[in-house]
């Protein structure tokens, strides 16, 4: 029996153990384990201490127990150990004050290179960085967003001490014109930078003119409808517009020929003049073009566009005399290429009728929802943009005629010089309206730029 109890008395200590408090330094645990003396509390708890968490084994081997605590001496903070791996450090002011952080800066290196749409890049983007600390990085690859096809890269290397700089090499064919992105990273840091992709020059268009006389464009006209387009100042390779300018088709005002025209010479863009008018199978043909990726610039008057609207829009297309105006009419003053383009700005400015001819239109379907209205008269429509197509439209069929020095207050409303380039007209309209300043070359030209991009 004695050999009995001494076994038993150990067991029940052991047992209490497992199933009570334990203190250390206390008679009275106040959790399952208490590290406290009741009366001097002047000694801390040392936790395991190593310069890297890898470091920590487990006795019976095996993973780290979920809850392991340990003291980081290279980051010195407290980190624990949970089921996604160590902790960062459990507080916020427990490492040594830090020092000057680590930057890069897109902003300050030089960019150097031309960049064209279309054509092989060649360039070198500096991007600066400060606070460095000799860490190494490895290669950058950096592809372009916006306008793509463009790449900034640079071979692996190692940071200097404190500044310095890393030289980007830009390569690469650009898709189109506009604004390349890039976002450059490394160690841990990113910053921005972008260039500007020229659009070069174009390649030559396909017009297809449907009009008459001098009103359309035409190879052997030089009236303001053709020799703007026909000058190497505003759509040539050095021009303001640089392009390998375009291959007229004139094709007259014959009706129902138009879905031929259009098989035949494959045009970039259809410009319709006086005085041609339209059927419903060209009307069809237009629509079909149009919902194609077609351009069409329609300066047409009174019931010669009434087809064409009705079949792109739906609904009935009336139409008005736009009179008693002076000859003029106001450009809305918003901002749009046609408006403001490569050839000058004429928002809020004036436009010309040539003889009085224009006309306004009416049609429900034809609305601030789908076009951006230009100009009215009497509540009526004389001048939009569509927001969908690149259609451009005009209630006079003579909007873009001019002439070289013509004086005319009442006709030739679209100014242009002897090198063909597209100018304001002074001294246009007539009564209450006299001696205006008309825009319609600047509008007609800066609607050719928009519908070659």
């Amino acid at each position: 029996m004695k050999n009995r109890k001494n076994y038993l008395l150990p067991l029940i200590f052991f047992v209490n153990i497992l199933f009570s408090q334990v203190g250390i330094g206390t008679a009275n645990p106040r959790g399952a384990l208490d590290i406290n003396k009741e009366t001097t509390n002047n000694m801390g708890l040392v936790l395991p201490t190593n310069s890297d968490p890898k470091n920590m084994i487990t006795p019976k081997g095996g993973d780290i127990a979920i809850g392991t605590i340990m003291y980081d001496s290279t980051l010195s903070c407290v980190r624990v150990y949970k089921p996604t791996g160590w902790s960062n450090c459990l507080c916020d002011q427990c490492g040594p004050t830090p020092g000057p952080v680590f930057a890069l800066d897109c902003s300050s290196g030089s960019l150097s290179g031309t960049f064209t749409a279309g054509t092989q890049a060649s360039g070198t983007k500096i991007i600066n960085y400060t606070n460095a600390a000799g860490q190494a990085y490895p290669a950058i690859s950096a592809a372009s967003s916006g306008v793509s096809g463009l790449t900034a890269s640079a071979a692996a290397g190692t940071l200097a001490n404190g500044s310095g700089s890393i030289s980007l090499s830009i390569t690469g064919n650009p898709s189109s014109s506009g604004m390349a992105f890039f976002t450059i990273s490394i160690a841990g840091q990113s910053c921005n930078f972008s260039v500007n992709v020229n659009a070069g020059v174009i390649p030559k268009r396909v017009i297809l003119s449907l009009g008459g006389g001098m009103y359309t464009p035409n190879p052997g006209n030089t009236t303001a409808p053709t020799s703007i387009l026909q000058s190497s100042a505003n759509f040539g390779p050095t021009g303001t517009v640089p392009s390998q300018g375009f291959d007229i088709k004139s094709a007259g005002t014959a009706q129902g020929n138009l879905a031929t025209n259009i098989a035949t010479h494959n045009p970039y863009m259809i410009i319709f003049t006086w005085d041609y008018t339209s059927n419903a199978a060209d009307a069809v043909a237009l629509k079909n073009y149009l919902d194609k990726g077609g351009r069409a610039m329609i300066f047409l008057q009174q019931a010669q566009p009434n087809q064409l609207l009705n079949q792109i829009f739906g609904g009935t297309t009336t139409h008005s005399a736009a009179t008693a105006t002076g000859l003029v009419k106001p450009v809305a003053n918003f901002s749009h290429p046609i408006l403001n383009g490569p050839f000058g700005d004429a928002r809020g400015k004036l436009v010309g009728d040539d003889n009085d001819d224009s006309s306004s239109y009416t049609n429900t379907n034809i609305n601030s929802s789908n076009v951006d209205i230009v100009s009215t008269n009497n509540g009526q429509i004389v001048g939009f943009i569509h927001k969908t197509y690149k259609l451009f439209f005009w209630g006079d069929g003579g909007f873009p005629l001019g002439a070289v020095n013509n004086t005319s207050t009442v006709s030739y409303p679209a100014g242009v010089d002897s090198s063909g380039k597209p100018i304001a007209k002074t001294n246009f309209g007539t009564g209450a309206s006299s001696s205006s300043v008309v825009y319609n070359s600047i509008l007609y030209a800066n609607a050719v730029a928009w519908m070659m991009q």
